[in-house]
Order: structure tokens, then C-alpha cells, then sequence
């Protein structure tokens, strides 16, 4: 079974602060995975407000700013995102069975009539294994969001 899950941390401009920074950064990256079947699947996780939805993949998929591809070929993505821009769809790794990747990327968003919003993306891919555990890939696509 092949398992992508992307832990999710949003804020607004009230929390870029050094202690809501803090807050964070002490968040987890992982969460305990429910029970589930199929080939592949998708489990997004959002830390604050807490929300949970798991569904089953068709290969190839886009989801969490990744296209899976069958044989385990990862790429970005694009994201429609204002900041950053420059993400263009790129192969990131090769997921064989038995391994692991953790891919982090951040952003932020606007809206017509929306403030500016952020979101920190870790999103961890497991081939026949489970989600604890060292990674075999990594990828921090992380970037500086303020001005």
C-alpha cells in the first residue's frame, strides 16, 4: 500500500509572530494513520482547526502539491499559491517499496476578499511500510513567506 499524508498548519497574519512561531514548530509532522485498504491513499490532516478525510488513490494522482505517478515517480506539483511562484512541476524522487520521503513546502495564499493566510505543508509518502520511521527521501521546499 502506498500512503501520502500531508499535515497541514495554517495561519493569518496575527500569528507570524516569534511565540505563535514557536507554537508550530512544536506541532506534529505525523499523525496516527486510521485504518484503511486499497492500492493507495490519501490522508490529509489539518492541525488547527483539527480536521481529518482519508480516500483511496488512482494512480497517477495530484494531491498535496505532488503527482504520483505508478512505479513510485514523485513530482511537484503547481500550487495556486501567491508566494512562492517559481515551483515548477520537477521529478523530486523515486519511492521503491519499503521506503519513506517527507517532502515540505510552504505558502501563502490570497483572495479577493480574503487577508493573506499561510500554510506549512509536511507531507510523508510510505511504500509498504509505515509512517514511523527514518526517511530514505527527503525534499524541504521551504521558503521565506514574509516580506
Amino acid at each position: 500500500m502506498l500512503v501520502v499524508q500531508r499535515v497541514l498548519t495554517r495561519w493569518d497574519k496575527a500569528g507570524r509572530g516569534a511565540a505563535a512561531a514557536t507554537l508550530r514548530g512544536s506541532l506534529p509532522d505525523r499523525v496516527p494513520l486510521p485504518a484503511c485498504t486499497g492500492d493507495a491513499v490519501f490522508h490529509d490532516v489539518t492541525l488547527s482547526p483539527r480536521a481529518e478525510t482519508l480516500r483511496e488513490l488512482t494512480l497517477p494522482a495530484t494531491v498535496a502539491g505532488l503527482r504520483i505517478h505508478p512505479g513510485g515517480r514523485v513530482s511537484r506539483a503547481p500550487v495556486p499559491a501567491s508566494h512562492p511562484r517559481d515551483r515548477r512541476p520537477v521529478d523530486l524522487f523515486t519511492l521503491a517499496p519499503g521506503q519513506r520521503a517527507r517532502y515540505r513546502a510552504n505558502f501563502r495564499f490570497s483572495g479577493y476578499s480574503l487577508e493573506w493566510y499561510y500554510e506549512q505543508w509536511t507531507v510523508t509518502l510510505a511504500h509498504d511500510v509505515g509512517l514511523e520511521g527514518g526517511f530514505d527521501h527527503e525534499v524541504d521546499d521551504r521558503v521565506r513567506l514574509y516580506p
